[in-house]
């Protein structure tokens, strides 16, 4: 009975099905085709291995791999990193000459006095545009007297070798805290004026400058997919390209542009995902 049945089931898959196409108007036969319902079956799953192979062949084989979180390489990320910075630079001078413009109309409608402006010295602003600066000899000294009385910290962080341990960019307490919700991402380090600014694990320079509303900028690519940001400075002693090692002075701190008050905006990046830098450095 089991056989019959066996028997049974491969007569049907083999019997052939004819499949017409016929003229609606005159019904008459223009094409058929005919074919059994294992031919079928398997005409099926070729195409879809064929589909995936496809796709598959367009993920490994194209640029289009370069897409997925997986694949993006380091220089795609140290592209965005800079592209987000001179946003954020154009950003600002947008808003500066907004500014300039609205001070101008005042001035023309009669609502501002020419002489309650305050003019902006040209060599000024030229100053500003300077993103490295040498050492002076008492900073140098500066420099080398703080690194060696770090020296401890420094060679209790080179110790871990397997998960990177990050030394702590500038002694101070974290007065704004991480809030991505709110676009800040880094903390406020309130520290003292012109204090040494470290390196917090040993990398190259990706990026230096200097932004309008927050000062001096420098930007360390690291091992692991690590970024280290530095913002707030009042002078930088590295420029893009320059490789630091942990504990090594690279910048100044500077002071808020709105308190006055001196600080550091300190933000640590895994890759594309801004970190909260208190899971990984002890502040004070």
């Amino acid at each position: 009975m089991r056989n019959k049945n066996k028997l049974s089931f491969f007569k049907r898959i083999l019997v052939k099905y004819k499949i017409s196409v016929l003229n609606e108007g005159t019904l008459e036969e223009v094409r058929s085709v005919r074919i059994s319902v294992l031919a079928f079956v398997l005409l099926m799953v070729l195409g879809v291995v064929l589909l995936a192979g496809l796709f598959l062949w367009l993920l490994v084989g194209t640029p289009l791999r370069r897409f997925l979180p997986e694949n993006v390489d380091d220089s795609v990320k140290r592209e965005v990193v800079k592209t987000d910075l001179k946003v954020d630079s154009l950003m600002e001078i947008v808003e500066i000459n907004q500014s300039y413009l609205n001070a101008v109309q005042s001035i023309l409608s009669g609502e501002l006095q020419v002489d309650s402006t305050q003019q902006v010295d040209s060599t000024l602003l030229q100053k500003h545009t300077e993103t490295l600066m040498s050492k002076t000899k008492k900073e140098k000294e500066y420099c080398a007297r703080f690194e060696k009385e770090e020296q401890y910290n420094l060679i209790s962080t080179t110790m871990q070798v397997d998960q990177p341990v990050f030394f702590r960019p500038v002694v101070g307490a974290v007065r704004r805290e991480f809030d991505p919700e709110d676009h800040h991402y880094g903390v406020d380090i309130a520290t003292e004026s012109t204090a040494a600014v470290s390196a917090v694990y040993p990398g190259v320079v990706l990026s230096s400058g200097y932004n309008l509303r927050e000062g001096f900028y420098l930007c360390i690519v690291h091992k692991h997919n690590y970024i280290s940001v530095y913002k707030n400075c009042s002078k930088l002693f590295k420029n893009e390209g320059d490789v630091v090692r942990t504990g090594e002075v690279v910048a100044l701190a500077g002071n808020d542009p709105v308190t006055g008050n001196p600080h550091l905006h300190f933000e640590l990046w895994d890759g594309m995902q801004a970190q909260n830098p208190e899971h990984f450095i002890i502040f004070q």
